[in-house]
């Protein structure tokens, strides 16, 4: 068994108050990793659009030192959607703060929507899928950004690399979320692993209209049922990770047997 845990939030300030209330009440049960949505150590798109780039890199080396202190006094691992600078601009991607190291990986494919058009804001130039993958507390992890999670060749990644949990932050709006059940539950089933989906909370505004992120982040089993869920509300999801469930479920469908069996190149 082991335990992680999902901490829905909005966009954090700058005071590290609340998150380190937060990972101390992880930390207290349990838990040996936390996972955070997207725009939630970094301000949303939107407001990145209009700030001035020294505050973003204020922002971005504040949060990092943070959370590398956090890892450090409380011995646990922080995976998050972060992003890192570079020249003049920035990359969108996920880091893991652990309590010795902190590693960034890239984005590999960006939103480019005319009302949410991240790849024109960020400088991302990943030229191949390189997902962040690690083995942590005798599981093997991966991570997919909400966006990268539509997409087949991300799963054929994790799939080839043998994951067993596959992390997936969000900052979903637009009452998307049985798109995002649904999607999430056959990825998990398919691919024979546990998925949990971190949604930030929050509103923004769009064409002059306000949204909202509506969080319900949740854990999905490689049976592909939801298992675990939060509701609307800021909090915390604790959910236990076990190598005999996912034994069970592999040997009783073979998806993985059948696969690996075809070399997935």
């Amino acid at each position: 068994m082991s335990k992680i845990c999902i901490i829905q939030l909005p966009t954090l300030s700058m005071s590290e108050a609340r998150i380190d209330y937060y990972i101390r009440v992880v930390k207290d049960n349990g838990a040996c990793m936390v996972v955070l949505g997207e725009y939630v150590l970094n301000s949303f798109l939107n407001e990145l659009l209009k700030m001035p780039k020294n505050l973003i890199k204020e922002q971005i080396s504040h949060k990092k030192e943070l959370m590398r202190e956090l890892a450090k006094k409380y011995d646990i691992t922080i995976v998050a959607p972060f992003l890192h600078p570079k020249g003049d601009g920035f990359i969108k991607g996920i880091s893991k703060f652990s309590p010795k190291s902190t590693k960034f990986w890239q984005q590999n494919i960006l939103i480019n929507y005319h009302h949410w058009n991240e790849k024109k804001f960020f400088l991302n130039d990943a030229k191949e899928i390189n997902l962040p993958v690690f083995n942590h507390d005798k599981f093997k992890y991966g991570v997919i950004s909400g966006f990268e999670s539509h997409f087949d060749i991300c799963w054929q990644y994790m799939m080839k690399n043998r994951v067993d949990v596959v992390l997936v932050p969000t900052s979903s709006t637009f009452d998307s979320n049985l798109r995002w059940e649904e999607l999430l539950k056959i990825r998990a089933f398919t691919n024979q692993v546990y998925v949990l989906r971190a949604n930030r909370i929050g509103k923004t505004k769009f064409e002059g209209k306000i949204y909202e992120f509506y969080g319900d982040s949740f854990a999905v089993s490689p049976n592909g049922i939801i298992s675990s869920r939060l509701k609307k509300e800021e909090g915390i999801l604790l959910f236990e990770l076990c190598k005999d469930e996912l034994k069970e479920e592999r040997k009783a469908w073979k998806f993985r047997e059948i696969i690996e069996e075809r070399e997935i190149k």
